[in-house]
């Protein structure tokens, strides 16, 4: 997108080859059958001089409010003339879910958006991923991916960056992740460490349960203000806390019986090994399972729905 210096623009971008004929019964959610066109908001905020371009994308899951309200805040905040760089902002990348309140995945076609990237299909999920790796994320410096507790979830916030061999490339994603100014970092290893994009990129963390609580939105806010310092695009020091936790991989914790489940810890508190971090009780009341920590560590997400079926995910515990 050719912007003018020191100016901003906010547009739609058309998904290609997304245009369907809607033929199913009327759903008051999605409207009557007709024509449609895909497209997501896309906003562009080009400094007064040459510098890095930092691409920020939120609302892949559509439910995590304040990553998404802050994407919205940060792009009428910058003042283009103060900026060194480029900014392109996508603050709902999965619009089909935000209007329909849809959690983690694509409405249309049942697929989270964010498992398409670099990876091959044809229904409008990966149409999306496609045209935003060749339209946007291919022309930027660094990537900044903001989440945040989605309707079952309630997560400590962070910023996590993906330990993928590329020592350069890993060397700025740890860097970006420590200027987001979180209290705790995330490693990702093994399985969660994927390298999607020859970028670096982080995925920053807050909020929680599917709400728009202002101290989330203001801690994604933060984070990407910190962050412009940081690459030297706007003026100032980054504020960061004087010590971040560093989480080396992390473990999941899956229940294995049905009933009411109680957490005895939150998101953020550190664990022992053999703790019992919650049980779940069976409708008569009796405790049919007792959820232990299968090492040290500390709690990053509960899933707070309480009620749980077997194999149903409880807990995600990141290890020191």
């Amino acid at each position: 997108m050719n912007i003018e210096p020191g100016t901003k623009k906010f547009e739609y971008m058309e998904v290609p080859g997304a245009a369907t004929e809607r033929t199913f019964v009327n759903n008051p959610l999605i409207g009557p059958p007709r024509p449609r066109k895909s497209e997501f908001p896309v906003m562009y905020i080009n400094g007064s001089a040459e510098g890095e371009h930092l691409c920020v994308i939120a609302g892949t899951h559509a439910c995590e409010y304040p990553s998404i309200d802050a994407a919205i805040r940060t792009f009428q905040q910058i003042d283009a003339n103060e900026l060194t760089g480029r900014i392109t902002i996508i603050p709902v990348l999965n619009i089909a879910a935000f209007w329909t309140r849809t959690p983690y995945i694509n409405p249309l076609d049942g697929i989270d958006i964010g498992a398409t990237f670099g990876n091959e299909g044809s229904s409008i999920s990966y149409l999306i991923g496609e045209i935003v790796l060749k339209e946007i994320i291919s022309q930027s410096d660094f990537i900044v991916d903001l989440h945040g507790g989605d309707v079952i979830e309630d997560i400590a916030p962070h910023a996590g960056f993906s330990r993928t061999g590329d020592e350069e490339m890993d060397e700025k994603a740890q860097n970006l992740a420590k200027l987001f100014g979180a209290d705790f970092i995330f490693e990702r290893l093994g399985k969660d460490a994927t390298k999607k994009f020859d970028i670096p990129r982080i995925i920053a963390e807050a909020g929680r349960e599917g709400k728009l609580e202002k101290k989330y939105t203001e801690i994604h806010i933060k984070g990407i203000l910190n962050i412009l310092k940081g690459l030297d695009m706007i003026k100032g020091e980054p504020d960061l806390p004087s010590k971040q936790k560093v989480m080396h991989g992390r473990y999941e914790i899956f229940a294995e019986k049905a009933g009411l489940f109680a957490s005895n810890v939150e998101v953020g508190d550190p664990i022992q090994k053999s703790e019992v971090l919650g049980r779940i009780r069976n409708l008569k009341g009796e405790v049919v399972e007792e959820i232990t920590a299968k090492k040290d560590g500390v709690v990053q997400l509960i899933t707070t729905n309480p009620v749980k079926q077997a194999d149903d995910l409880v807990y995600k515990c990141w290890m020191p």
